[in-house]
C-alpha cells in the first residue's frame, strides 16, 4: 500500500507488517478470519487514512475543529474516514457497510486505530534508530557522543510523531479497557527496543550493573525520563531540554548518568552502599 522512512532514510514497506496482533477487535469471531480481516487492503486503508486525517489534525493543517468536535479524536467520526478513505483509495471501493462490516462500534474501530498508530510509531521509530544504535556498539565509537546522538534524535522522533499526541489523547477519550491497553501497548512497544539495545551493550562492553538492580529497571527509569522530557517539548518547554546546535538533550545526560551510576564497577556495591560510599568520600575530603 505504502512505504515509510526514518528520519535517516531506513525505508520499510507499511504493507508487509502484520496486523492480526494489532488490529483484534473486528466483527469476526474465528481468529483466522480476524487475521485476513485485518491484513486486508480496505482495512488497511481505512487504518492509514484515519493516520492521515489525525497528522492534518495534529499538524494543523486541517480545518479548525467544529463545535461538535468536543472529544477529541471526533473528527475521526465514520462518515468522514469513509469519505477520506473513498478519496485515498478510489480502486478499492470503501463505504460505510464495509466499514460497519469490519468494526461493529465506532469504539472497536479506535481501540484497533491507536494500537495500529502505536505499532507503526514503533517501527518508524525503530527504522530510524537501527544506525544510531549501530554508533553505541561501535569498537572505536565515542560512546557518550553515540548516547547523546541516539537521544537527541531519539527524542524529537518520539515527540514530532503524532502517535505521541494520540497516546495522550486516548487517555482522555478512550473507554478504561482500551486507555489501559494503550499505555501496555505503548510502554511494550519501546521497553522491548531499549531492552534490545541494552542487551547489543551488555554484549559489547561485558559491563553488568550493580547489585539489586535489573536491565527492566534500568529501562523503566530511563523510559520515565524521556516520557517527563517529552511532555515537557511538547508543552514549548524546549530550551533547557534540547541543545539543536551541539545535537544534545537531557535524556543523554540522563542516560549517561543512570548508565555510570547503575554499571558495577568492580566493587560489587549496591546503589544504596555506592551512594553512602561517595558521600563518606565527600566528607573525607572536605574534613
Amino acid at each position: 500500500m505504502s512505504s515509510m522512512s526514518g528520519q535517516d532514510g531506513v525505508h520499510f514497506d507499511e504493507s508487509q507488517i502484520d496486523l492480526s496482533a494489532t488490529v483484534t477487535r473486528l466483527n469476526r469471531i474465528r481468529a483466522g478470519a480476524r487475521a485476513r480481516l485485518a491484513n486486508s487492503e480496505l482495512t488497511r486503508a481505512f487504518l492509514a487514512s484515519a493516520l492521515r486525517m489525525m497528522e492534518e489534525q495534529f499538524s494543523g493543517g486541517a480545518e479548525a475543529r467544529s463545535d461538535e468536535d468536543a472529544i477529541p479524536l471526533a473528527f475521526l467520526s465514520r462518515p468522514r474516514l469513509v469519505k477520506r478513505t473513498q478519496d485515498d483509495y478510489p480502486e478499492l471501493d470503501a463505504t460505510q457497510a464495509k466499514f460497519r462490516d469490519r468494526w461493529a462500534g465506532h469504539q472497536d474501530f479506535l481501540g484497533d486505530f491507536i494500537s495500529y498508530a502505536l505499532a507503526l510509531r514503533h517501527y518508524r521509530v525503530w527504522a530510524s534508530s537501527a544506525g544510531w544504535a549501530e554508533e553505541l556498539v561501535a569498537p572505536d565509537a565515542d560512546f557518550a557522543a553515540a548516547v547523546h546522538k541516539f537521544a537527541f534524535h531519539g527524542i524529537r522522533l518520539l515527540v514530532d510523531l503524532p502517535a505521541y499526541r494520540l497516546r495522550l489523547l486516548a487517555l482522555a477519550s478512550a473507554d478504561r479497557e482500551t486507555a489501559g491497553s494503550v499505555v501496555r501497548q505503548s510502554y511494550d512497544y519501546t521497553a522491548q527496543a531499549m531492552l534490545g539495545l541494552f542487551e547489543q551493550w551488555v554484549e559489547r562492553f561485558d559491563f553488568a550493573l550493580r547489585p539489586g538492580v535489573n536491565p527492566e529497571q534500568f529501562v523503566i527509569l530511563l523510559l520515565a525520563v524521556a516520557e517527563g522530557l517529552g511532555e515537557r517539548l511538547l508543552a514549548g518547554l524546549d530550551e533547557s531540554v534540547l541543545d539543536t546546535e551541539l545535537e544534545t538533550s537531557l535524556l543523554g545526560t540522563a542516560t549517561l548518568a543512570l548508565f555510570t551510576g547503575l554499571a558495577d564497577p568492580g566493587d560489587g556495591l549496591t546503589i544504596e552502599q555506592a551512594a553512602n560510599a561517595r558521600v563518606q568520600e565527600f566528607g573525607d575530603t572536605h574534613s
